[in-house]
C-alpha cells in the first residue's frame, strides 16, 4: 500500500513539473489579455480627462501606450518564437552515370 502511494506521488509531482511551461504559458495569456483591459482602462480616462493651459503636470497617454505596446510584443515574441527556415536547396542534377574517356 505505501509502494503504491509513492508512485502516486511521486507521478503527481513529475506531472506537475511537467505541466510548468503550460502554466507559465497561461499566466503570459492572461497577462495579454490584462494589457488590453488596461488600455481600454487608459482609454476611458483619457477621454475624461481634462487638461487645461493652467496644468501643471498631465498624464502621457502615448508614453504609456508606447510601454504597453513594448510589453506585449514582448510577450507575443515570447509565446511564439520564431524558428529558422528551411534552407534552399540546390537543384539535383539526377544524371550520375559518366562515360570513361580512353586514354
Amino acid at each position: 500500500m505505501l509502494k503504491v502511494l509513492l508512485i502516486i506521488v511521486s507521478l503527481f509531482i513529475t506531472s506537475s513539473a511537467l505541466a510548468a511551461p503550460l502554466t507559465e504559458r497561461e499566466e503570459l495569456t492572461l497577462s495579454l489579455n490584462q494589457l488590453t483591459q488596461i488600455e481600454a482602462s487608459l482609454h476611458r480616462a483619457r477621454q475624461s480627462a481634462r487638461t487645461g493651459i493652467n496644468e501643471r503636470y498631465y498624464f502621457d497617454y502615448l508614453r504609456i501606450h508606447g510601454d504597453i505596446t513594448t510589453l506585449r510584443s514582448g510577450i507575443e515574441h515570447y509565446l511564439t518564437p520564431t524558428r529558422a527556415q528551411p534552407r534552399d536547396t540546390a537543384t539535383l542534377v539526377g544524371q550520375y552515370r559518366e562515360e570513361k574517356t580512353t586514354p
